[in-house]
């Protein structure tokens, strides 16, 4: 098995460097096109018959565009799409973290060894994560259960899978229950992925439409004013209702663009949020994330149990393994209510991550012993929950919006357009 696994390692590594040989490559290529597009311009100038200097002139004007064109989209570039940068990166570490599972799912299942299927995975990796990786395989030879391997390396998983491995260990049951959280996320991704598109698309038409929208209430709708005075037209309603609003854009643009910042930022602070690659909660946003936190909560909690860990124990691994300090501070209030003598169910459930026919379930599956069953059920049931309901948020502002922006350009144009048919009329 080690002779295999050291000859496809060696495949990958060979693939990668053939991939990033092209890469480099095909990045000359692009800069010898520019070059040769240069030289044939300045060709073309000479033998038009135009004089060296200018032929020169134009040569350097078309590098000097070129060159400011590079850091207008550079500068664009950092300042638009960084957020779709760390979404691209989340979705790539979300399928990172599923085949690392799936591998040593299956690997176990198997009974193969597990430290060189892992460097055989790293080979195919860039520098930072295949050393992650390699580490983490180094860890697994030198004698280290999974479960302290994965504590020591716990970055290379979502929180609450570092949680259920830690308390449940390589048994059958732990992996199925991440297999089935792995296979919702690879059911539902697509949902995601038009959630991203739809946000996207928004905001280039915000985006596009805002300076547009400006540049005409600045200087094309007072010009037009001045002229439908001049031929003494009365202007219709919704003419002089236009020209209203414009003015007050005018005046209260440093109010107005601002706002539409904020509003975008938002949004993609919640897009990335979904993501789970920073697992924080700022005020206004725990609301949104109430079902996934609690089934992440819940499925840690139903592995304990089923592995008959105090609940203490059980707090203690949430609170080590989630990032966010708010969620923190949930464990910690449930562990001070049960210390406190309460119940385990009624403190879960005023923490918010049950509901109260929830937690009357809970007690049902207490008194006929299957309570880590039903904590996976409901932790799945969660997930999907937000799932939908993400999708749901994401076309009730969508449809909206687009409505609300077609009916703001429709209304101006329509605006503009009546008092040319008055002008037309009265001139005839």
């Amino acid at each position: 098995m080690q002779p295999t696994s050291l000859n496809i390692s060696s495949i990958l590594h060979d693939v990668s460097l053939c991939r990033w040989r092209e890469n480099f490559i095909n990045a000359f290529k692009v800069a010898g096109v520019l070059v040769l597009a240069t030289a044939l311009a300045w060709l073309a100038v000479v033998l038009a018959g135009r004089p060296m200097e200018q032929a020169a002139f134009f040569v350097a004007f078309f590098v000097w565009a070129v060159f400011l064109m590079v850091i207008q989209f550079a500068i664009n570039f950092v300042l638009l799409f960084w957020p779709f940068l760390l979404y691209f990166r989340a979705n790539v570490a979300v399928v990172r973290q599923r085949t690392l599972l799936s591998l040593i799912q299956t690997t176990l299942e198997t009974e193969s060894p597990l430290p060189a299927v892992i460097r055989t995975y790293a080979a195919g990796f860039s520098f930072r994560y295949g050393t992650r990786l390699r580490q983490f395989a180094a860890t697994l030879e030198s004698g280290v259960a999974l479960e302290e391997a994965v504590r020591s390396h716990w970055g290379l998983f979502r929180y609450d899978v570092a949680g259920m491995i830690r308390l449940g260990g390589n048994e059958p049951e732990t992996l199925r229950a991440i297999e089935e959280i792995a296979q919702d996320e690879r059911d539902f991704s697509i949902f995601r992925t038009c959630q991203t598109l739809r946000a996207v698309y928004l905001l280039l038409l915000v985006g596009v439409m805002l300076p547009i929208m400006s540049f005409v209430f600045i200087h094309i709708v007072p010009a037009f004013e001045a002229i439908f005075q001049d031929f003494d037209t009365t202007l219709p309603g919704l003419t002089v209702f236009v020209i209203s609003a414009s003015r007050y854009w005018v005046k209260y643009s440093y109010l107005f663009l601002p706002l539409a910042w904020l509003i975008g930022i938002a949004f993609l602070l919640y897009l990335i949020l979904q993501t789970n690659i920073a697992i924080f909660r700022p005020f206004g946003f725990r609301r949104m994330f109430r079902n996934t936190d609690a089934a992440k909560f819940l499925a840690i909690f139903a592995v304990g149990l089923r592995h008959r860990f105090a609940i203490p124990v059980i707090l203690e691994m949430y609170r080590w393994t989630v990032p966010s300090a708010y969620l923190k501070k949930k464990g910690m209030v449930i562990q001070t209510a049960i210390e406190k003598g309460h119940d385990w169910v009624d403190a879960v459930r005023k923490a918010g991550f049950v509901s109260g026919p929830e937690a009357s379930l809970l007690h049902s599956a207490e008194r006929t012993g299957n309570t880590s069953a039903v904590l996976e059920q409901l932790s799945r049931s969660k997930e999907r929950s937000q799932i939908r309901e993400d999708e749901l948020y994401s076309k009730l502002v969508f449809i909206p919006l687009v409505l609300l922006l077609s009916a703001i350009i429709g209304t101006f144009a329509i605006a503009m357009f009546l008092p040319l048919v008055s002008l037309i009329t009265s001139l005839c």
